[in-house]
């Protein structure tokens, strides 16, 4: 064999041992997973309102004098004094039954006296741009007031000791009828969108819904029943 042959298969031969080298690693190099951010986000349909604490949400009833129930399943259904009275109104998404909403009414309250009941979310890490979605009516007949607020210090629950007492929820995102207007509050289900700012970078907080009446309960003269239905926070 002459030394220009010899060289030529030389030559490819280690390029042949390079190349299936080369495969080798390829094909065993496994890419590490790239880690997925966490999903923050969630919607509530309040089919089963006495599942809500097993999902990190809160009901705290502030109430003077307090009443004996605050916020519950939603109520459609057939009472009153003839027992034929239609009571309550049906949910804006229901996925079992007309009541697959979460309410509350005027018996937060004792006698007479200022209804504070919140319904407090799940803590969330939240920033600028994140979304409160949700939709809400009442019953129409009384006067009816809502407040949306936050809680941007800390992931508690802390709402205070009394019916005027807004602990650590000093953020005020939203108030529905804030003048207690006879019309203020809507009775069909209406959408509602906040959108959070003023946040300094990612703080681990909650949203709460408060029922906040004064002269209220069933003495009083304001407060009849609102709803909250289909409440969304999206982590943007």
């Amino acid at each position: 064999m002459n030394k220009k042959l010899f060289s030529s298969i030389l030559v490819l031969s280690c390029l042949a041992i390079m190349l299936a080298a080369c495969e080798k690693d390829f094909k065993n190099e496994t890419p590490e997973p790239r880690p997925q951010p966490p999903v923050y986000s969630f919607v509530e349909e309040f089919d089963t309102v006495a599942n809500l604490s097993a999902k990190g949400w809160v009901i705290t009833n502030n109430s003077w004098p307090v009443g004996p129930i605050s916020w519950r399943q939603g109520m459609y259904e057939l009472g009153g004094k003839l027992g034929s009275d239609v009571v309550g109104f049906p949910a804006y998404s229901a996925k079992y039954t007309p009541n697959d909403f979460v309410s509350v009414d005027m018996n937060a309250t004792s006698g007479a006296g200022t209804t504070s009941a919140w319904l407090i979310g799940p803590a969330r890490p939240m920033k600028n741009g994140d979304q409160i979605v949700f939709f809400t009516r009442s019953h129409g007949d009384y006067i009816d007031r809502m407040q949306v607020r936050a809680n941007l210090k800390n992931n508690g629950t802390f709402a205070g000791n009394g019916p005027d007492q807004v602990g650590d929820f000093t953020t005020q995102l939203l108030e529905i009828n804030a003048a207690m207007s006879g019309t203020g509050y809507p009775i069909n289900w209406t959408k509602y969108t906040l959108t959070l700012s003023g946040i300094t970078g990612t703080v681990e907080g909650r949203f709460a819904f408060r029922y906040f009446v004064p002269d209220s309960g069933p003495s009083g003269s304001n407060a009849d029943m609102i709803g909250v239905d289909s409440v969304a926070f999206i982590s943007k």
